[in-house]
């Protein structure tokens, strides 16, 4: 059984960074020891922590929910954390999972203390995945998917400047640029993406894309294998663990493993190349996760049979059939 070594080097010239070279493995074995050294990292006064993952053989789901916790915890402390000479295996499932949006992930040491340090990105591997995960740069469009009509919404933060260089006519037709579900405006005005909530402002000039005030969003993409469900399933408990505590928690870890199941083994069929799609807001003192699908549609009428757990333990419980196929969950847990 694989342990976990961490060798601590602080870094020349730098007062509140540190370099930690680790050889072993990252998982639910070690990931006490891990938490425990890097939290007297933080006791040294180090801010910014540089993770030579060279040696690292093996990282697991429950290793990727702390590596993403502390990854915000030294973010929170003014500082930041990176990795470097992160192993071919490893990265694969850091960025299957979307999670390298949390840290970033870096050629050498020398990229890495730049990116830390605000500067230029040196020689951090090439086209990373943006960096807010909750607006990439790439459209993407649903399969299948049908318009669906943008809800009337609150203000938000400042609005970028539109990209958008065409005609605006109604009704008016676009991706949204979150989560690339179609939407459908039937006159100018603020809307809101039903599937993802991101806020679009339209106006005769085109529209901008910006998340309501107040949100914490995290969203990923995910096939539907087990090992992403898994992954999943540590992430949703990582982010609302910022909400959520002791049995409402336990409860939400819960439906979302039953709510993955299902899409595995009944939306999809076991076939590992379905897609869906997840979306993790904090407001209110409340989480809510937002789940949509494009396999076979769910019997409504049946919810409780697919979902025992969601139904009778999350404050509200949604599955709304798409009717060109698919589903759209929504669930909801208050602290």
């Amino acid at each position: 059984m694989a342990g976990l070594d961490i060798n601590l080097k602080p870094l020349k010239g730098e007062d509140n960074a540190a370099l930690a070279e680790m050889s072993g493995a990252i998982d639910g074995n070690t990931v006490p020891n891990f938490q425990n050294t890097l939290e007297e990292i933080q006791k040294k006064g180090v801010q910014c922590l540089i993770l030579d993952m060279s040696k690292i053989k093996y990282v697991n789901s429950t290793g990727l929910g702390s590596l993403v916790k502390y990854a915000d915890t030294f973010k929170n402390s003014g500082g930041g954390m990176a990795l470097i000479k992160v192993p071919a295996k490893v990265k694969i499932v850091i960025e299957m999972l979307g999670l390298n949006a949390f840290f970033d992930i870096c050629a050498d040491l020398d990229s890495a203390r730049q990116a830390l340090s605000g500067g230029l990105p040196g020689n951090k591997e090439p086209d990373p995945p943006p960096k807010k995960i909750e607006k990439p740069k790439t459209k993407k469009k649903i399969p299948g998917g049908a318009p669906a009509t943008a809800k009337a919404a609150p203000a938000t933060t400042a609005a970028p400047k539109s990209s958008f260089t065409g005609t605006v006519s109604y009704p008016f037709h676009i991706n949204c640029e979150s989560c690339g579900v179609k939407l459908e405006f039937p006159k100018q005005g603020s809307f809101k993406c039903p599937r993802c909530h991101t806020v679009v402002q339209l106006n005769g000039s085109g529209p901008t894309f910006s998340k309501p005030a107040g949100t914490a969003a995290v969203a990923v993409s995910l096939p539907a294998r087990a090992e992403c469900g898994e992954g999943l399933l540590h992430l949703a408990t990582t982010v609302c663990a910022a909400k959520l505590g002791g049995p409402a928690l336990d409860a939400l870890r819960l439906s979302v493993h039953e709510v993955v199941q299902v899409i595995q083994n009944s939306i999809y069929a076991g076939n590992p190349d379905g897609m869906y799609h997840v979306a993790i807001d904090l407001s209110n003192n409340k989480a809510e996760i937002r789940i949509a699908d494009h396999g076979a549609s769910v019997d409504t009428a049946r919810l409780p049979l697919y979902f025992p757990n969601a139904t009778r333990y999350m404050d509200t419980f949604e599955c709304v059939a798409h009717p060109k196929g698919g589903n759209v969950i929504r669930m909801t847990k208050a602290g």
